[in-house]
């Protein structure tokens, strides 16, 4: 465990919150002690900086201590903060927290450690602690008004093995516009994106693998709307990529196999239960996984 999970540990107590210190750090600061007299300019810096010295070393006892602070700040802060300072605040941290996950970390075990620990909100997306439906801002700067969703960035950084977790967690089928997801995978332009292990990675590999991933969640994909895209003059990342769409998503009758996927998936998923719920239901191991996306 190395210095910054040290950190998180000791000022995780209950008099020793993490975010209720960064609080007392901004109310204490002479420059910054008139609410009325500063704006998110004076702040928004000091924010940043201290969680990013936290973010950028830490390891997941100590993103798992970080992630349950904020978690009891929002729901048990016993301070009486003004209301538009709060949801600045918040909003802050939520930014930094997420551009450091997804933009700067990109690793899965991170991202999934995130949704366990806010599982409980996900389905109020108004929640301050569903913080997988917020917005940041991939090149960071201080106001996520802009900003994407977290499924948006890793759709059009193609991150296969992330969106595979999202998918099992049940935020694609959460989705109001899944065919968006599918469009950003296909048409988006490539970027710089983290590299998993400082090695070089295949982005149409990737891409591919996104595209199959879709599959295994959708019952239909609109191939007509991809070709209207298409004929507007968006070049897709893969030249063939009907290759990697069943011909049962868009022209064959779907399988009944997979028919049956999705209805058990959306019955676990209306009583939050992915994915934990498909390994207590009475199935072969086989199928468990297939339910898990695995196949």
């Amino acid at each position: 465990m190395n210095k910054y999970s040290t950190l998180c540990r000791k000022t995780s107590g209950p008099r020793s919150n993490i975010f209720c210190n960064l609080i007392d750090r901004i109310a204490k600061r002479p420059s910054l002690q008139f609410l009325s007299g500063w704006g998110y300019h004076c702040y928004e810096p000091r924010i940043y900086r201290t969680l990013a010295k936290i973010l950028r070393y830490v390891d997941l006892d100590g993103f798992d201590v970080l992630l349950t602070d904020y978690i009891a700040f929002v729901e048990k802060s016993g301070y009486r903060l003004r209301l538009s300072f709060k949801l600045e605040f918040t909003e802050i941290c939520v930014n930094t927290i997420l551009y450091w996950i997804f933009a700067r970390k990109g690793n899965p075990d991170f991202v999934e450690l995130l949704l366990k620990k806010t599982k409980d909100y996900v389905q109020d997306r108004s929640c301050n602690l569903a913080l997988i439906w917020r917005t940041f801002t991939p090149v960071y700067c201080p106001s996520p008004l802009s900003g994407i969703t977290p499924l948006l960035y890793v759709a059009q950084t193609r991150q296969s093995s992330i969106l595979k977790i999202l998918m099992q967690y049940g935020i694609f089928e959460r989705e109001e516009n899944p065919t968006n997801i599918v469009l950003t995978i296909l048409l988006y332009p490539s970027r710089v994106r983290i590299m998993v292990d400082h090695e070089l990675v295949d982005i149409q590999e990737d891409a591919k693998t996104c595209l199959e991933l879709c599959s295994r969640v959708l019952s239909a994909i609109s191939v007509r709307e991809i070709e209207t895209q298409l004929s507007l003059g968006r070049r897709p990342i893969i030249p063939n990529w009907l290759d990697y769409i069943p011909s049962t998503r868009y022209k064959d009758p779907c399988e009944l196999l997979h028919l049956c996927r999705i209805t058990i998936r959306t019955q676990l998923l209306i009583n939050n239960m992915l994915p934990n719920g498909i390994f207590s239901l009475l199935l072969p191991v086989r199928l468990q996984n297939y339910l898990n996306l695995e196949s």
